[in-house]
């Protein structure tokens, strides 16, 4: 046996399984472990992994060789499952197989024969149906076992309890009883913000139906999911729920809105600052309102204790919590976000059911947003669906030609990138980078970006109105308190250039990867500034982003800021990465950020959810990859405000459209339970 897996301790967990097993059946044995190892990588595993399945599996002592690794390989399933969001994953019958046999591939190599994937599903099929693994597999939710299986679907238990626990507390919250309200003041505020329409990019708007139906549930209920796509109003109607909310007699300071992200967060109040429109009374209205902040900073989290201040024993103070971009909530953080609302509070959270669900695992939001056949069930009376865009000025040419192209993305169609040149279609087919417009949605029929869509898209989208070589020599003043106004004014229209564009990969690696956009990019304003892109890591203006907490700076992963000259009061001017802050600006050193900083003039579109952005290019995958799917593409469009333009071969676009994104979850159904139990009771 290799020296690894003696330091994985794969001996003693094959005496475990017998202490006189044959010693071929055991050398079969480590041979499968070991050929089951490099399959992990594709599943996003580390090779401990099988290690800590074969120790699982120890504990059933009696299985056949056949079984043990069947076992085995289940349990692997149930940890990548976890892996890539689901917190199920179904393992028998009809609708089991394909996506058994996803997972299967990757794992089943030479030692397991040719007929080793079906040999394999089949023997895990059987263990179950049998209940041959009762000691690692429960068959039920109260059974105290590693596993749990519930036909079709296996689950791991901690997962399972946290699951049934947030459907509970759901149930509460969506039982609680609807504020008591003065009817008659409601319609007065929602006539006058009807007749004093919202603005957004210079053009009134009047509340539709939809907004006003939202508004209404979100003073009124314990809970109010609020789901629309791209530009449906979502983050803009919050300031009109807001001066309801006030009306009906909350007090200002008792409200807190928060985000997943930092980004996010800052975007809410963006948006509302937008859409104050000079309005002293609105400006008073925001200014007694707190600032919108991380939900990890609102829960008071601490890194050093890996714990969260406001909880069920010590929750929040506030009455209402408003939570932006809530397709980005898992299950753990929905779950500390609940424990900490008082019993009489109220939850408001807006987000796009369609888009990328959580990072980590769980599909809470989707799972809140039931299906349109369920109008009239007790979760749908508390959600609201916006259908109407805003976002993108029909008026203006091609600008409802993202809205449309988003839902036809969404919806699956496969003939948007087989159309001709430019005329009426959703999406316009350039020959070259050259004849790209950047308005609208564009298509260029390439297998990977050229350098010549990079070289155009740096010339308009970065270079643009040269704001790049004022940068380069100027010099900013900070102190302790932040920047003086006269400079914020600047900084501000440094950031709004910044947010014009940017580029959304499907991956950070390969080609069309993300680090791989940003190292031409880099090089390219190089040597436009004469310097030499591997000294100089960061350059006067470029794009940046933080890749993991920190709390200290509390800076916040997904974070965007640009690098500066900024001189602090005794010091040398230096570079700096300058971040937005309320109405300031901080600024940090870079040298002091070390590794936790990197471009941004591509990111991945996973690291795009809660940014919005003028012009957009997404570059596809030079070969199909099972990460690009229907989802993503939906998530990347719709982050465009006014132009989008697609990269990539019609077989590669339609390879993504052909597949969903499969996230199993048991939410939905857990909360449909809990909600008929409390019914009946």
């Amino acid at each position: 046996m290799s020296a690894p897996y003696e330091q994985l301790g794969m001996q003693s967990t094959s005496r475990r399984f017998s202490l006189d097993v044959a010693a071929n059946a055991q050398r079969k044995f480590e041979r499968q472990l070991r050929d089951i190892e490099p399959g992990l990588a594709a599943l996003n595993l580390s090779s401990d992994s099988i290690h800590l399945a074969a120790e699982i599996a120890a504990f059933e002592p009696d299985l056949n060789d056949e079984e043990r690794i069947a076992l085995v390989l289940l349990i692997v399933i149930s940890l990548a499952a976890l892996q890539e969001g689901s917190t199920r994953f179904p393992v028998t019958g009809q609708t089991s197989i394909e996506p058994m046999r996803r997972l299967l591939n990757p794992l089943c190599g030479e030692a397991f024969g040719a007929d080793g994937i079906e040999r394999m599903r089949v023997g895990i099929e059987r263990i179950l149906t049998s209940g041959s693994a009762a000691a690692v597999i429960g068959a039920s939710a109260n059974d105290y076992k590693p596993l749990i299986y519930l036909p079709p679907f296996i689950y791991q238990h901690r997962i399972l309890s946290a699951e049934i626990v947030l459907a509970n507390r759901l149930a509460i919250l969506i039982g609680a009883r609807p504020a008591t309200i003065d009817e008659v003041r409601i319609r007065n505020v929602l006539m006058e913000l009807t007749t004093h329409s919202d603005t957004i990019d210079g053009r009134h708007i009047d509340l539709s139906e939809e907004q006003r139906a939202a508004i209404e549930c979100a003073v009124r209920a314990p809970l109010t999911i609020i789901s629309g796509g791209p530009g449906t109003g979502k983050t803009s109607i919050v300031l009109a729920i807001l001066k309801v909310l006030v009306s009906t007699g909350v007090i200002p300071h008792e409200i807190v809105m928060a985000a997943p992200t930092g980004k996010a967060a800052y975007r809410i109040g963006e948006s509302i600052r937008d859409n104050l429109r000079g309005d002293p009374n609105d400006a008073a209205l925001w200014k007694a309102c707190a600032e919108p902040t991380t939900i990890h900073r609102l829960l008071g989290y601490s890194p050093t204790r890996r714990r969260f201040r406001y909880h069920r024993n010590n929750p929040l103070e506030a009455q209402i919590v408003i939570i932006d971009e809530g397709s980005m909530l898992d299950l753990d953080l929905m779950s500390r976000l609940l424990d900490a609302l008082r019993p009489e509070a109220r939850l408001i959270i807006l987000g796009d059911a369609d888009q990328l669900p959580s990072v980590s695992a769980g599909a809470v939001f989707r799972d809140l947003v039931p299906p349109l056949a369920e109008n009239n069930s007790v979760l749908a009376r508390n959600c609201v669906r916006l259908t109407r865009s805003y976002r993108m000025n029909s008026e203006e040419a091609g600008g409802s030609a993202i809205f449309n192209l988003a839902n036809a993305i969404n919806a699956g169609a496969q003939d948007l990138f087989t159309l001709g040149e430019a005329g009426d279609e959703v999406v316009a087919r350039r020959a070259a980078a050259e004849h790209l417009q950047f308005i609208g949605a564009e298509w260029l029929d390439e297998r990977t970006a050229s350098g010549a869509f990079l070289e155009r898209w740096y010339l308009d989208q970065i270079r643009g109105d040269r704001m790049l070589d004022d940068l380069k020599n100027r010099t900013f003043t900070a102190t302790e308190s932040g920047f003086a106004s006269i400079e914020c004014e600047f900084l501000r229209s440094v950031f709004d250039r910044a947010a014009r564009s940017r580029i959304f990969c499907i991956t950070r690696v390969l080609d069309s990867g993300s680090e791989r956009i940003n190292e031409l990019l880099h090089r390219r304003v190089a040597h436009d500034n004469g310097v030499s892109p591997d000294r100089d890591r960061f350059i006067a203006g470029e794009p940046v982003m933080v890749l993991r907490n920190d709390y200290e700076r509390m800076l916040f992963n997904g974070d965007q800021g640009v690098v500066l000259r900024v001189r602090r009061p005794g010091y040398k001017a230096a570079l700096m990465a300058v971040f937005p802050r309320g109405d300031n600006f901080v600024a940090f050193r870079i040298d002091a950020l070390k590794e936790h900083l990197e471009m941004c003039y591509a990111m991945t579109v996973h690291k795009a959810q809660g940014s919005e952005f003028d012009s957009v290019a997404v570059i596809m995958p030079d070969k199909d990859i099972p990460m690009l799917t229907r989802e993503i593409l939906y998530t990347a469009v719709s982050r465009a405000r006014r132009s989008v333009t697609i990269i990539g071969s019609t077989d590669i676009i339609r390879g993504g459209l052909s597949r969903r994104s499969e996230r199993y979850s048991g939410l939905r159904e857990q909360l449909a339970k809990c909600l008929n139990e409390s019914q009946r009771a």
